[in-house]
């Protein structure tokens, strides 16, 4: 496999009143027209802070998403942006929007991006690259664009506004990096390589933060208020997040955590659980392929506090026939990305690791009653 890097966007900043000074970043850059996309209730919170913007004298045009990044979306959006002559497309809301958000900037010639998170629950505001989705719900996988995100700003009194079971779906997919990643950085063949440790060194700057800052952070952002703590855990589940697989390219993207995630959104009983919710099973998934289980047991806790799914069950896909958990652990060994990465994935051996977690946490949860 070849190492592409791509660490980040063009210009990046995370403090409280960064908004204050969009206009003058916008002319800056001379813009005299932008197309704003944003979500629904999101956009309540944000548009106050972007007040200043509206009434200035930049031309405006809104467009609110329309909650999935399928192609149709992204061709809309791009779309817009030409008849508009934008020079500029500024992304406002969650995940699904700012990949949708950079996919058509990628498809604009000559227009520039500026994406603001109202959500830290992933690395996509970091990563030039966008997970597409049919109009279902169901994951199509992911595409790589050609430039990084033009400017990334992140006030932390916008997130910390959001609703925490976002923020808590964050930290598990950055959570998540390093049990994904680890297995493949760790190999004596990638020791020397500069990149990938530092790669590496991201991926257990991720595990770190969360274990150390995690839990207050959550109690922080249930509380709404803004601490130091909160702030790290942010720019570690956006930003240092989205170093890993910026760094280590398709080294340290994903193996089963992703690839579980990707494949269980054939199960409309899944759709309503967020991308990291998804994420932390299939860590789960993959501690118990890799016969894990003292991990799989101090994890635990950490998801229990967390209200985290550790098995089908928690996903509301309990009732699962043997014969759909087979269909479905072969079609997460056979995901492109795990393929491609290298991890010696197995339907076989990933449907018994299934079985078995299955098994595993009912037996926990059992005994946690009778004690």
């Amino acid at each position: 496999m070849s190492l592409i890097i791509r660490t980040g966007p063009q210009e990046y900043e995370c403090r409280v009143g960064v908004l204050d000074s969009l206009i003058e970043r916008l002319t800056k850059h001379d813009v005299l027209k932008a197309v704003i996309v944003h979500g629904t209730t999101s956009w309540d919170i944000a548009r106050p802070y972007l007040s200043e913007v509206l009434d200035s004298e930049i031309d405006i045009e809104l467009s609110a998403f329309n909650g999935e990044c399928t192609y149709e979306e992204v061709e809309r959006i791009a779309e817009l942006a030409e008849f508009v002559e934008a020079d500029i497309i500024i992304g406002v809301g969650g995940g699904k929007l700012i990949d949708t958000v950079k996919y058509a900037t990628a498809k604009s010639k000559g227009v520039k991006s500026l994406l603001i998170p109202t959500l830290a629950s992933n690395c996509a505001p970091w990563t030039p690259l966008s997970v597409m989705y049919s109009a279902e719900g169901v994951c199509l996988g992911f595409d790589i664009h050609s430039e990084q995100v033009g400017t990334l700003l992140i006030d932390p009194r916008l997130v910390l506004d959001s609703p925490v079971n976002y923020f808590i779906a964050g930290i598990a997919d950055t959570l998540a990096k390093w049990y994904e990643s680890d297995v493949i950085l760790s190999q004596p063949e990638h020791k020397n390589n500069a990149f990938l440790q530092m790669a590496r060194s991201a991926a257990r700057n991720c595990k770190e933060a969360i274990v150390e800052q995690g839990q207050q952070a959550v109690n922080d952002s249930r509380s709404q208020t803004l601490t130091p703590a909160f702030i790290q855990i942010v720019e570690t589940i956006i930003a240092v997040s989205g170093l890993v697989g910026g760094l280590g390219d398709s080294f340290a993207r994903t193996t089963i955590g992703h690839a579980v995630h990707d494949k269980i959104t054939i199960f409309p009983e899944s759709h309503h659980f967020l991308h990291g919710e998804k994420v932390a099973y299939g860590v789960m998934v993959q501690l118990a392929f890799e016969n894990k289980w003292h991990e799989i047991n101090e994890l635990s806790v950490f998801y229990d506090e967390l209200g985290l799914p550790k098995s089908l069950a928690d996903l509301g896909l309990g009732d699962l026939t043997d014969k759909r958990i087979k269909i479905f652990a072969d079609e997460i060994a056979n995901d492109k990305t795990l393929v491609n990465s290298g991890y010696p994935a197995s339907g076989i051996g990933l449907h018994e690791a299934m079985v078995l977690l299955e098994d595993y946490v009912k037996l926990k949860g059992s005994v946690k009653m009778e004690g």
